[in-house]
């Protein structure tokens, strides 16, 4: 099943808070969605289908589509992001987003693996290296996001340096 968030933002006020049609904008117990932390930024939640022992998605409140849609000034949001994420499974091993058009749900949302994978997870989030940056993958670290956005690039299926 594939959710959506159906409009496009506009350019002149930016991403807005929600979106109509946007599952993840609203994420809430009483939706079905295991909560196992929130505060006024973001929102961590157990993913309904896990890919490993540990599988949680870390989220903003604020909706951007998804990691295509990050800018350099971003880097800090996913850097908080990751930082919540390890501190809610330290055991992680590996943190990270799909890149479109492999991305299920188009509300930007890390992925933070606690061990041992499944079969269909060991295939579905490979991280690639390339040097310093991120090599052909359609799955970007938490960390190579970092860097790629901090040194003012987009995060874009090929490889990208840092």
């Amino acid at each position: 099943m594939k959710f959506n968030c159906f409009k496009d933002p506009d350019p002149e006020s930016g991403p807005p808070v929600s979106r109509t049609g946007c599952i993840f904008c609203d994420v809430t117990r009483d939706k079905g969605f295991d909560v196992v932390y929130e505060d006024t930024e973001l929102v961590a939640f157990r993913d309904r289908w896990p890919r490993a022992a540990g599988h949680l998605l870390v989220i903003p409140r604020m909706h951007i589509g998804t990691v295509s849609d990050l800018r350099a000034e971003h880097a800090g949001l996913v850097t908080r992001m990751k930082e919540r994420g390890i501190a809610l499974a330290p055991g992680a091993t590996k943190l990270g987003f799909h890149i479109p058009p492999f991305s299920s749900v188009h509300h930007l949302h890390l992925h933070v693996f606690t061990p041992p994978f499944t079969a269909l997870g060991r295939v579905m989030y490979p991280v690639h290296s390339r040097g310093q940056g991120k090599g052909w993958s359609w799955f970007v670290s938490a960390d190579q996001a970092i860097a790629i956005l901090q040194n003012g690039h987009r995060i874009r299926l090929g490889a990208s340096k840092p």
